[in-house]
């Protein structure tokens, strides 16, 4: 595995997209206003922080979080039985200095844990894998939960996107999806994810982002005869999106680049293409989770993190690939802090 020392050197940020891993994600070392010479405290009040993973197969599909935007932070455990469409939410609302959000996904461990949700994400990309721990308790709408899942990184191209927001300042994204195992335990019921069956996507960021942040992202994967099909598309504050980008879509392991996405929304139906005719799609959001919070002065959030289905076709290279009515997930961010 290739990997990169560092996204900052001599309070410069490097921006592109990157195949290696970063040793040390130092975005707080950056020089983020050359006019105006800010403290470390002040940056790291300012630097978002949050990684997620999520994954499934043809039955079940979760997301699981832990996000510190530093004046507000929250653990989530999302679980969607797609046969049964039962929808299960565990989410707990932090203390910011509740969550060390490591620098690395090399060798580190991000976690959280109270009497109510614990999770843990081992992070081990040197040998190939992310394990991820996680157990909820019985409450008066949802059952106990608990499950352990390992995505397998061997083999697998990584996408590291290092987006420019401004002159010195931007966000770091880390993906990937790539085959799992483990299992899921809901209730008295014990479920298996086969690797062969199965696939875990990494989502893991770093950034200086705009005092009103937004973006609209979605994901999927599936698995046919050509193996783990995988989309990740997303439409952020970057100043030049069709360079800085995190759009790809991935082939058995293989990242095939994508260009700069337009997201249109009519209610529950959104429509996601881009310029050059490479991506035609269509997501019915189909099970809500919004969240609208309005701190005053301390912030506001209004986001929508639907589940629900995706159909059309990318192009990448001479090959069309169909997404058939796929479980996908979805966001509409806006956050204020």
């Amino acid at each position: 595995m290739q990997t990169k020392l560092q996204l900052v050197t001599n309070r410069q940020v490097e921006f592109g997209t990157f195949h290696q891993v970063i040793e040390a994600v130092n975005l707080i070392d950056a020089k983020t206003n050359p006019n105006f010479p800010t403290p470390r405290w002040w940056r790291n009040l300012r630097l978002k922080e949050f990684q997620a993973v999520q994954g499934g197969d043809e039955r079940f599909f979760y997301n699981i979080a832990l996000f510190n935007a530093k004046l507000s932070a929250f653990a989530q455990l999302r679980v969607f039985d797609i046969l049964q469409e039962k929808h299960y939410v565990y989410e707990q609302q932090l203390i910011p200095t509740q969550l060390n959000i490591p620098n690395n996904v090399l060798d580190s461990v991000n976690s959280f844990s109270n009497k109510k949700i614990d999770i843990r994400i081992e992070n081990k990309l040197r040998e190939n894998w992310i394990t991820v721990k996680f157990k909820t308790l019985k409450n008066k709408e949802m059952p106990t939960i608990e499950g352990e899942v390992q995505g397998n990184f061997a083999g697998c191209e990584h996408l590291v996107a290092s987006v420019p927001f401004g002159e010195n300042h931007g966000m770091y994204a880390h993906k990937n999806i790539v085959p799992m195992g483990g299992f899921l335990r809901i209730n008295n019921e014990h479920y298996e994810f086969k690797n062969e069956q199965s696939f875990f996507i990494l989502d893991d960021h770093k950034g200086y982002y705009p005092y009103r942040l937004k973006w609209d992202w979605i994901t999927a994967a599936f698995i046919d005869e050509r193996g783990l099909i995988g989309l990740n598309l997303t439409k952020n504050q970057s100043i030049d999106s069709e360079k800085y980008n995190e759009n790809a879509l991935w082939l058995g392991g293989k990242i095939h680049p994508l260009p700069a996405i337009i997201f249109d929304r009519n209610k529950d139906i959104w429509t996601i293409k881009d310029r050059q005719g490479k991506v035609n799609l269509i997501f019915h959001a189909l099970y809500p989770k919004d969240v609208k919070i309005n701190l005053g002065p301390l912030g506001a959030s209004d986001c929508a993190g639907p589940f629900g289905r995706v159909s059309g076709d990318v192009f990448i290279e001479n090959e069309k690939i169909t997404f058939d009515n796929i479980f996908a997930f979805a966001e509409r961010m806006y956050i204020r802090c």
